[in-house]
């Protein structure tokens, strides 16, 4: 990504804007704020690289939310929708539909996370069915 286009994606959602949206979920969470904020910048910056019109017509907490909420998964410091949403004054339908497009447009990146939320799927239908 040229000096430019990492500009003007960090002009909408800036570095400072999505480490502070990352302390306000994961508060008394110093070093997961940090760590899931970062990696956010990263996938933000990437993603903008190969795919700049995903940002097209969506708030910066519309799409850090989606983000947090599967980067959550990954590093295991799991945020409800609801909780992400409340935090950073947005609804959770906004939080589910951006990681929902998050998935569909960039399933690669999100492999792993998919698989463990499938995982956990399971886990809890298969102890519904033995109760």
């Amino acid at each position: 990504m040229n000096k430019i286009e990492r500009n003007h994606i960090l002009s909408r959602i800036g570095q400072e804007s999505i480490l502070s949206f990352a302390q306000k979920i994961w508060r008394n969470q110093h070093s997961a704020a940090e760590k899931i904020a970062s990696e956010a910048l990263n996938v933000v910056c990437e993603t903008y690289q190969t795919n700049p019109a995903f940002f097209s017509g969506k708030s910066a907490k519309g799409i850090v939310g989606g983000l947090f909420y599967l980067l959550g998964h990954r590093y295991s410091k799991v945020k409800t929708q609801k909780e992400i949403a409340r935090s950073l004054n947005a609804t959770d339908m906004t939080i589910r539909a951006s990681y929902r497009e998050w998935l569909k447009e960039f399933p690669e990146l999100f492999q792993d996370v998919n698989d463990k939320m499938r995982r956990t799927r399971e886990r809890a239908r298969y102890a519904k069915s033995t109760f």
